[in-house]
């Protein structure tokens, strides 16, 4: 039985999300934020989820105007969907409409059984949120992985 209802604090945990991360360009965050789901046992293949994740990424921008970027990898290596975040010290060039720099970042690794509905909601209301620019902003200044935790699970209950 697929479970439908799938909400944010299913998909992240405190481990998978960082504050203040430095940063020099993009594949370092997607590398940085790939370990701690690897640490967390979520992907099975580190360097099989960053290829897949890369590619997502040429197909076209995850980066918005807001400095927000939603890359995301389906992938054979992923176990279970899972999300992490890292908040940016410096703003990272990331392709965006206007190739507006990031400074916050949310992974989204997705197991190729899981395109189903649950998890496209969680995607989708995790979207939303970060088309609000004042939640975006409270993300922004976020002081403690706590803070940030805590921010994204309050602001995308659906």
């Amino acid at each position: 039985m697929m479970l439908d209802k799938v909400v944010v604090s299913d998909i992240l945990s405190r481990s998978c999300v960082v504050t203040d991360l430095v940063a020099g360009n993009k594949v370092e965050v997607i590398e940085y934020l790939s370990q701690l789901l690897f640490a967390e046992n979520i992907i099975s293949d580190k360097a099989l989820f960053i290829r897949d994740v890369l590619a997502r990424e040429e197909l076209g921008p995850t980066g918005f105007d807001n400095q927000v970027a939603i890359p995301h990898g389906k992938s054979p290596a992923v176990r279970e969907t899972r999300m992490a975040v890292a908040q940016l010290r410096h703003p990272v060039d990331w392709e965006t409409e206007d190739e507006v720099a990031v400074r916050l970042v949310i992974l989204f690794a997705v197991r190729n059984a899981d395109s189903g509905i649950g998890h496209i909601k969680v995607l989708a209301s995790v979207s939303v949120a970060l088309g609000d620019d004042e939640i975006v902003e409270q993300l922004m200044q976020a002081e403690s992985r706590e803070a940030l935790y805590r921010l994204i699970v309050n602001n995308t209950g659906l």
